[in-house]
């Protein structure tokens, strides 16, 4: 078993924010974290696992210790997964001292351009429906950080924790029927609104990215 966490920063300075774009993955950054790696996971590197984890969707109200996460991987390559595995968010920001609200979105789907097993391509999500009091055998294919839910302004979305991040659980990795593999996609995105000081291009935000995983088995190739 193995605990991730996907890791997304984002700038509202700079050619990034001008595309809608997370800052991508550097192969040259030194002593990445959690910090300043961003489109990577990490692997928890203590011993033990992270408190409070479950399978379940649950938003963290405490920002994560930067030193007990590691081993970055390129979020653009498939991570490999195994049932019993479990999945963290993390969107931060690096800029500084911000008064940022940010809601998150998070759409799972079942990775259309690979070329999968047989009885591996109806499961959309390798995530439950479950919540800290709840359990559910459906999957879990979309993802919300919003104080209240639904359709909110973006006067009423969550402030970022003191790193300037936000932070959830998403749960267990569970595999297809007949423990198949399969190859997914998670489209991540955030909107940011400043309520104060924002700068000249407004003060409303989105930002986007879409890493890929794979659940048991190996990597499966692109179809021709």
């Amino acid at each position: 078993m193995a605990v991730y966490v996907y890791n997304l920063i984002f700038s509202l300075t700079g050619t990034n924010a001008a595309v809608g774009r997370f800052q991508p993955y550097s192969s040259t950054m030194p002593n990445p974290t959690i910090l300043n790696q961003s489109a990577a996971w990490f692997t928890y590197a203590q011993a033990g696992n992270p408190g409070n984890m479950g399978d379940y969707f649950q938003v963290l109200t405490q920002p994560l210790t930067s030193g007990e996460w590691g081993s970055p991987q390129d979020g653009s390559n498939s991570l490999s997964l195994d049932p019993g595995d479990y999945l963290m968010m993390r969107v931060g920001t690096s800029d500084p001292t911000p008064n940022y609200l940010s809601r998150v979105t998070a759409v799972f789907a079942r990775g259309t351009s690979s070329s999968l097993p047989a009885g591996a391509g109806d499961l959309q999500s390798p995530l439950l429906l479950n919540t800290p009091t709840t359990t559910s055998t459906l999957p879990r294919t979309v993802i919300d950080v919003d104080a209240v839910g639904g359709s909110t302004p973006p006067s009423t979305w969550p402030a970022a924790l003191s790193d300037g991040s936000w932070v959830c659980w998403l749960g267990m990795v569970h595999a297809a029927t007949g423990n198949a593999a399969n190859a997914y996609t998670l489209n991540v995105g955030a909107s940011v609104y400043v309520p104060s000081g924002a700068p000249a291009a407004g003060n409303l935000f989105t930002f986007g990215h879409d890493p890929k995983m794979q659940v048991g088995g190996m990597v499966k190739t692109k179809a021709a």
